[in-house]
């Protein structure tokens, strides 16, 4: 059934949230909470049109409104979720019955502090207010249909990651027979990933980590998708310039399939001759994209552009002073960061911890700066993907990031305090909702030394 999109239901949201704050401060007949609460009500009434009850709470320590997921939050959801957390609220149900007058004394009631969930609930009855009820943190009980998260997701998510793998094979083996590609199918899985991105920003990034040596190229042009959507996400951009990055980040490659493969698979060092020769790859990129029908014509501009670095040092040289837009950088930091962080047959990957260190060097050199610390602050201060040791001294993965403290992301742990491998990883926060410490994470450890694929351990849908 259809709900609220994404924009307003982030609105609803942050104006619950500050309604919370604001009367605390001043009566409900005041133009600061009036209006808002006005506005409040109409957005819930609307999302009330579409379903008969619709819930906002907490999933993992992240806000969501039904199928919506806010993982980097604002200030205001950053207020509701710790209130929701001290009062061990897990999600907020409202009906077709909800009034105006009920919403405004729920709000009311909410405000106070030091109220748990199950005293709210029992001030609510004792008001009257039938529209709105109360989940305990703990007791959430989702249908189907209301379900933020469904449980086959990750199996979801992989089968996409697959079918984008496909598409971008078939594509190649199309340029390699001298054949002009058919978009079709890759805009299609794209429309798909945007989806998911745009839910989720986080969901598809422990793929990126599933590292085949013998298909480098196909992965690591599905990995720059991945990776441009969920920065393009995060940066905020709308829906169609997300597909044209995913696109483009899938495409942005295509070129190395008119380079001899000699010069692609070399261990070594390329010789003057051959690194002019690679360099032609974002030209013969963007001659294909210009040839295959239905593609947006700045995706061409795109490949064309992706080394052409932030202070226009790159490659080709003729294109520097072209007008690029913001995409182009954003593929960039993709790129780079897929490329460092991943196995070839002339380099020793670095964890996703390094690579994003190492990126900070790059900044308004190779790297649009400002573009890098918005990557970093969605990557976290630990990525998906990253190996560490625990005061413990247990040993995990990290597979979620925590929006709400960069330094307690969600994680698997693989080994136990005595250094033995698991038989079945568990997943564990690292700080509870109520605030109960698990564990500190005390270093970072090279994924190699402990002989484990970092990619199948954060995509594992069943461990």
């Amino acid at each position: 059934m259809e709900s609220l999109d994404k924009t307003n239901a982030l609105r609803l949201i942050t104006l619950f949230s500050g309604a919370v704050k604001g009367i605390s401060f001043y009566p409900a007949s005041h133009p600061a909470i009036k209006q808002p609460l006005a506005e409040l009500y109409g957005i819930l009434e609307a999302a009330l049109r579409l379903k008969e009850q619709v819930s906002w709470g907490l999933i993992d320590g992240m806000m969501f409104f039904e199928d919506h997921l806010f993982t980097i939050p604002s200030s205001a959801i950053a207020d509701l979720t710790n209130q929701m957390t001290e009062k061990e609220i897990g999600r907020i149900v409202a009906t077709s019955a909800c009034s105006l007058e009920e919403l405004e004394a729920f709000i009311k009631l909410f405000a106070v502090k030091g109220i748990h969930c199950d005293v709210l609930s029992r001030q609510m009855k004792e008001k009257g207010i039938a529209g709105l009820t109360l989940v305990r943190h703990g007791d959430e009980s989702f249908d189907q249909a209301n379900k933020p998260l469904e449980d086959d997701a990750t199996d979801d998510h992989a089968k996409t990651y697959n079918q984008a793998l496909s598409a971008v094979r078939t594509i190649c083996r199309d340029i390699e027979r001298g054949r002009i590609p058919n978009s079709g199918p890759l805009i299609s899985i794209v429309d798909r990933m945007v989806q998911i991105t745009m839910q989720e920003p986080w969901a598809m990034l422990g793929l990126t980590m599933i590292n085949d040596y013998d298909n480098y190229t196909f992965n690591h042009c599905v990995n720059v998708g991945v990776l441009s959507m969920a920065l393009g996400t995060s940066l905020g951009m709308d829906e169609k310039a997300i597909k044209d990055l995913g696109i483009a980040g899938l495409l942005h490659d295509i070129g190395k399939t008119m380079i001899p493969k000699g010069i692609l698979n070399k261990p070594g060092k390329l010789s003057s001759t051959e690194f002019d020769e690679m360099k032609r790859h974002p030209e013969l990129g963007s001659k294909i994209i210009r040839e295959m029908k239905g593609l947006a014509p700045h995706i061409s501009s795109v490949v064309l552009g992706h080394h052409i670095h932030y202070n226009r040092s790159g490659y080709p040289e003729w294109a520097s002073n072209l007008p690029f837009s913001q995409m182009i950088d954003i593929v960039a930091i993709a790129d780079t960061y897929d490329a460092i962080t991943t196995l070839r047959v002339y380099q020793h990957p670095v964890n996703p911890n390094t690579a994003l260190n190492q990126m900070q060097n790059m900044t308004n050199t190779i790297l649009d700066g400002k573009i890098v610390g918005c990557f970093i602050e969605m990557m976290g201060n630990y990525p998906v993907g990253t190996l560490v040791r625990l005061d413990t001294n247990e040993v995990a993965i990290v597979y979620r990031p925590n929006p709400l403290n960069e330094n307690a992301p969600l994680v698997r742990i693989l080994f136990d305090d005595e250094g033995n491998r698991l038989p079945v990883p568990f997943e564990q926060a690292l700080i509870e909702p109520d605030g109960s410490r698990y564990a500190e994470i005390v270093a970072v450890v090279d994924p190699l030394l402990k002989n484990i694929d970092i990619g199948k351990l954060v995509t594992s849908a069943t461990l």
